[in-house]
């Protein structure tokens, strides 16, 4: 563990001290040439800005066809307000998670080998997946690409520095090698090359010719960008936003308030909101049909990320063991007779 701490301290010290160029904060000094074609009237001034930078002198002088020189190193930004976003969303540009939706199929370490059904040691995480765009996780070098039907199948190696990233089992590879890529960059298109049951991504990280856990670094990667775009939306709205209703955040804040069977809950929420269109979901921010037990009414919440926690609190919280569906069919949380037959179809599109 004392090694994963220092790999991820290694790395936010990389996250951090990437700086963009400096044409994002300033404007290098220019030289304008014009020809004056009309005699004009000597004027030389020097000003300052709104933010106190002293402009360089500009002089006009009389005469025909006389060059007039014009130097200036002008401030991008006039606030500290737009300095601030312009750095987060430098950082921000520096980072990317591998795929637009995580999930985990298989993790790190020893486990019962799909194919030959022994035990063996598995060198990275699988991340479910069919056909989807992959992307560089940071600023890398492409130091591998490999065309197979074996092992990783199609692969690509990342070089980050002090450590390097493959993606196995792609079906399609878009980058070369020696290319050097920024965070975000598309290497591939997810797959089922190689030694492989179905499909998915495998990514493996090595660090000092050893494999670590790349679940780690994912979590941490997630979290730290969850944590810059927090602090824009705060710099731009001086308050943080309540998060988008769409169901990547819906998964996400589910998984924060500890709720149990994610995708099962989730499934609920779209067939009780009809997928975040509801007058229910709309007006009171309520994703599960909560209602009061008193009266029947439904309860009305600040944010639809409230809703979730409720349904944990007021639902859940009777859960003991055994199949969730069971539990949702004794406790009678929905009249209609088809209502888990329904939210099965659900979790299965997700």
């Amino acid at each position: 563990m004392r090694r994963y701490r220092l790999f991820l301290l290694v790395f936010a010290t990389m996250i951090i001290s990437m700086k963009m160029a400096a044409q994002f904060y300033t404007l290098r000094p220019e030289v304008v040439r014009k020809q004056v074609k009309v005699g004009i009237q000597v004027v030389t001034k020097q000003k300052k800005d709104s933010v106190g930078a002293k402009q360089p002198d500009v002089t006009f002088q009389t005469g025909r066809g006389l060059e007039i020189t014009i130097e200036k190193d002008v401030p991008l930004f006039v606030n500290v307000k737009d300095s601030l976003l312009f750095n987060l969303i430098s950082q921000r540009m520096n980072v990317c998670l591998p795929l637009d939706f995580l999930k985990l199929n298989s993790a790190f370490g020893y486990r019962k080998d799909p194919v030959s059904r022994c035990a063996a040691f598995h060198d990275g995480i699988d991340l479910q997946c069919n056909h989807a765009r992959v992307y560089a996780m940071l600023p890398g070098i492409i130091k591998e690409v490999h065309f197979g039907n074996r092992g990783y199948g199609n692969y690509v190696v990342l070089e980050h520095g002090i450590f390097e990233c493959l993606y196995g089992h792609l079906d399609q590879i878009t980058v070369r090698t020696g290319d050097a890529v920024s965070a975000g960059t598309i290497v591939g298109i997810s797959g089922n090359t190689g030694k492989s049951t179905g499909p998915h991504l495998h990514i493996r990280i090595r660090k000092g010719g050893k494999s670590v856990d790349p679940n780690v670094f994912v979590d941490y990667l997630n979290g730290y960008i969850t944590q810059l775009q927090d602090k824009m939306a705060y710099v731009r709205f001086g308050t943080k936003p309540n998060k988008e209703l769409n169901i990547e955040n819906l998964m996400a804040v589910i998984r924060q308030y500890d709720v149990k069977f994610p995708h099962i809950v989730a499934a609920q929420a779209l067939l009780e909101t009809g997928y975040f269109t509801s007058r229910v979901c709309l007006e009171n921010n309520n994703l599960f049909g909560l209602r009061r037990p008193s009266n029947g009414s439904y309860y009305t919440f600040n944010s639809w990320e409230e809703s979730v926690k409720a349904y944990k609190d007021y639902v859940q919280y009777k859960y003991r063991e055994g199949s969730y569906y069971d539990f949702l069919n004794k406790i009678g949380y929905a009249e209609d007779q088809a209502y888990l037959i329904k939210v099965k179809r659900i979790v299965e599109s997700l």
